[in-house]
């Protein structure tokens, strides 16, 4: 992995310039945790809105949630 050009934000995080090295980090992530996702969604079900008012919204936070391990994840800063 390269670093990033002078012209980039910073962020610290190295660039990945080939799919290879994609492939490569892949078994380092977090595996899925399922239940989180789904205790999520239960949640958004139980919440003072229409089904599916937010939209993709919903997808997403059940996702972060999956990916995360925490029904109720935070993001503390969002890049």
């Amino acid at each position: 992995m390269s670093t990033s050009p002078p012209d980039a934000p910073q962020t610290g995080l190295p660039v990945i310039a080939a799919l290879e090295e994609v492939a490569a980090l892949a078994p380092r992530l977090p595996a899925f945790a399922a239940a989180a996702a789904a205790a999520a969604r239960a949640r958004q079900a139980e919440l003072t809105k229409p089904p599916g008012a937010l939209g993709r919204l919903e997808d997403l936070a059940a996702f972060v949630a999956g990916w995360r391990g925490d029904p109720r994840p935070r993001i503390a800063r969002a890049q």
